[in-house]
């Protein structure tokens, strides 16, 4: 089972449109998803995802209404095979807290290359829905690529 964590900063836009994203995939093919998860690095505790990023998905015929946010969770870290975040700052601030997980921590716009500007999954909180429609966009590309090489 393949354990992977998103991470953003409040846990109810980015990660939790890639983690149900991923989670829709894996199920589609028939693989086990229970080791795909999110967190926030200022994670919105219990708050559900944002209603844009919950219709975004919906769109997209994938339910995370369910969704819960939550902070960082070290034992959850530890066991991860791979953290995603969304931008340079969850990176370092996930390898701050856990420096001896640092070879598992990876921008998802840029594993397994090189990190440019272009690896940043912009932040859509408070912006239209175009902007949530070209980030869910932006994670289905990363995420296509990714899942190639898992």
């Amino acid at each position: 089972m393949l354990r992977l964590i998103f991470v953003c900063t409040g846990n109810i836009c980015r990660s939790p449109m890639a983690e149900g994203l991923m989670r829709h995939r894996l199920a589609a093919e028939g693989q086990d998803a229970s080791g795909i998860t999110s967190m926030g690095t200022h994670g919105v505790v219990d708050a559900p995802a944002s209603l844009p990023a919950q219709q975004v998905c919906q769109q997209h015929g994938v339910d995370i209404s369910g969704h819960r946010a939550r902070s960082l969770v070290g034992e959850e870290i530890q066991e991860a095979d791979m953290i995603l975040c969304m931008e340079p700052m969850h990176k370092q601030m996930v390898g701050a807290y856990f420096p001896w997980h640092r070879d598992r921590i990876y921008l998802l716009g840029a594993w397994p290359g090189k990190e440019t500007r272009k690896s940043i999954v912009r932040d859509p909180m408070g912006q239209s829905m175009a902007v949530y429609q070209q980030v869910f966009a932006d994670i289905q590309r990363h995420l296509d690529r990714i899942c190639q090489m898992l």
